[in-house]
């Protein structure tokens, strides 16, 4: 090859290396330099579902138990709550991003260190579990400077919008007051508070959250009853864990409410404690069932 040819050749790669290198500054301030990333552990299933999203998913090499969606055969480092650095290092990543609430759990508050200490580069988003669409919105942009694609990104956010039109089209006319239900079996179940992402789905899709305070408590009949909700949503698994509607109104005060008596049960996706892409489509389901429902 003439030496021309080559030379521009040359300087043609090292254009397009640069090109593709980003520095970014993560939520603990921070800043990852990154070049086309090839093997990423992404930890939270939201993080796992944005990079899909942004036809990255060839690069994910490990998350944790939530990155389930969509289907995969990614391998799995184990609980998000509880991650051992020596599981994530044995995949030889060479990027590590997650959320600051992933990190913030007690067993993994010293991960991000552990990490950096053995020289792999981890890239905190914000949390995953507040800020609603315009904190998915602020990691998707992140996650576009990291490989280098924000075309995809703004498609993606238009997107968002397209679908939220279609929600504010379908609420219904009087919110509803609602409360959201975790529970593993009948003998064990949770009332969410005003933080966290059922709060922004139950909002979002125009209802209000009649939980009179901001974090959990286990249910009891009095609390249900004094808090008398509309409608009940629940994750898809947590309904199946109860005994599905039936073994629902069997539980401690269900019956008596304005929701057990109408039977105004609602299911939610497994993720959606995690604030992901996926929000405004969970957000338009529950906006039209309670418009059927509510606005008769």
């Amino acid at each position: 090859m003439p030496k021309f040819p080559q030379t521009v050749l040359i300087l043609s790669l090292a254009l397009l290396s640069a090109a593709s290198a980003a520095s970014v500054k993560g939520a603990d301030g921070v800043t990852v330099n990154v070049s086309a990333p090839k093997r990423v552990v992404a930890l939270n299933g939201t993080t796992v579902e944005l990079i899909y999203r942004l036809g990255k998913q060839n690069t994910i090499v490990g998350t944790d138990i939530t990155g389930t969606y969509p289907p995969n055969k990614i391998p799995s480092v184990g609980h998000w709550a509880q991650l051992p650095a020596e599981g994530i290092l044995s995949l030889k990543p060479d990027l590590v991003i997650g959320t600051a609430d992933n990190f913030a759990t007690p067993k993994n508050t010293t991960l991000v260190g552990q990490l950096r200490a053995a020289g792999v580069p981890v890239l905190v988003l914000p949390a995953s579990d507040t800020g609603g669409l315009e904190g998915v919105k602020t990691r998707l942009n992140m996650l576009a400077q990291v490989y280098g694609v924000p075309s995809a990104a703004n498609a993606l956010a238009k997107s968002f919008d397209t679908t939220l039109a279609a929600v504010r089209a379908n609420r219904p006319k009087r919110a509803p007051r609602v409360i959201f239900l975790y529970a593993h079996s009948p003998s064990d179940a949770t009332i969410y508070g005003t933080r966290g992402g059922a709060n922004e789905l139950i909002e979002l899709a125009g209802g209000k959250n009649a939980a009179p305070f901001e974090d959990t408590k286990p249910l009891t009949a009095e609390a249900l009853v004094a808090i008398n909700p509309d409608a009940i949503i629940m994750l898809e698994r947590g309904l199946d864990a109860v005994g599905g509607r039936e073994g629902l109104l069997k539980m401690p005060g269900v019956a008596q409410t304005n929701a057990g008596k109408h039977r105004r049960i609602y299911t939610v996706d497994n993720s959606i404690r995690w604030i992901g892409p996926r929000l405004p489509e969970f957000a338009l389901k529950l906006a039209r069932e309670w418009k059927k429902d509510f606005d008769r």
